[in-house]
């Protein structure tokens, strides 16, 4: 028999996410981009994580999501991988990350990739700067 106290704890989380992300994932939708979630997690995680945030529920936001079924995120064909399964070219793919192995990956694959450096996560490389355009907050992004 599941403890209900035990699980309900989960459930009445809100995951945090930066305040820049919601705001420009719903301008980027507004403007008929598509926007898929990569992760290392699971699809499943992924929608329970973007599901339920302390800005709402995001998954409406999404039109894919991918996890490591689609292989490693530090391989290239991964990526290469995903375009084919959303039918359009490599080059017409937008990759965010904080993680430059993966965006090495994604780029290798002809794929455009940006890296992001926020509080808290791994140093990126002066190598890292002069390869990626490297930013701090979703709206330095004038691609869009």
């Amino acid at each position: 028999m599941l403890n209900y106290a035990k699980y309900k704890c989960v459930f009445d989380l809100y995951f945090s996410i930066y305040d820049d992300v919601e705001p420009c994932l719903q301008k980027w939708k507004n403007l008929g981009k598509s926007i898929c979630v990569y992760s290392s997690g699971s699809v499943q995680a992924q929608k329970l994580l973007f599901g339920k945030t302390e800005k709402g529920n995001l998954l409406p936001l999404f039109s894919a999501y991918f996890d490591t079924n689609v292989g490693q995120k530090i391989e290239s064909k991964s990526y290469t991988r995903i375009a084919q399964k959303l039918n359009c070219q490599p080059k017409d793919i937008l990759f965010l990350t904080d993680v430059s192995k993966e965006a090495r990956a994604a780029a290798e694959a002809g794929l455009q990739a940006v890296l992001l450096s926020r509080p808290g996560n791994a140093p990126l490389s002066s190598q890292d700067y002069k390869d990626f355009l490297v930013i701090s907050n979703f709206n330095e992004l004038n691609v869009l």
